[in-house]
């Protein structure tokens, strides 16, 4: 349907989607089709919200993303932080996408991790914590993301600033 691929709560990643392969409009009709009978299974909630983000629908996108979030997804809390941070749905608010991404990051969602540690690494939404960024890099990267463990290797060559981005 509508699975990102680094989602924890998909039931099968072997066919997730990647987001600029996601088929819309069709998954949104399968969404609204499975929240109908399953209004609480939050990974619906949170596909539907991907779906409404690649066509562009920014305010249904947050709405079903929310509503995911508010069922206990930390991958809606990521992609929350993300229209914040771009600017999608408001305007941009790097305070709100650092503590979206904050929240997703203390959920266990290592991309909610990464993308806390770039806020952490580059100053967005706060003041840069270039400690803070190493640890969070390192827990992303032991759960298996790569480009955590590269902005890692580079934090650790070149001391702060990155240029790692959460997008």
């Amino acid at each position: 349907m509508a699975s990102a691929p680094w989602d924890p709560d998909a039931p099968d990643l072997q066919h997730a989607v990647a987001f600029q392969s996601l088929r819309a409009s069709e998954a949104i009709a399968a969404c609204r089709d499975a929240i109908d009978h399953a209004p609480r299974l939050r990974r619906l909630h949170f596909q539907l919200g991907r779906s409404f983000d690649r066509l562009g629908a920014n305010q249904d996108a947050f709405q079903a993303y929310q509503r995911a979030a508010n069922l206990g997804s930390g991958a809606a809390k990521v992609n929350i932080g993300i229209l914040f941070r771009q600017g999608r749905r408001f305007e941009k608010n790097d305070v709100k996408a650092r503590s979206w991404f904050r929240d997703a990051a203390e959920s266990g969602i290592p991309e909610g991790m990464y993308c806390y540690a770039t806020a952490l690494d580059n100053g967005i939404g706060g003041l840069p914590d270039v400690a803070s960024a190493k640890v969070w890099y390192a827990k992303a990267a032991e759960r298996g993301t790569a480009k955590a463990r590269d902005a890692l290797v580079r934090l650790e060559i070149d001391g702060a600033g990155t240029g790692a981005r959460c997008d």
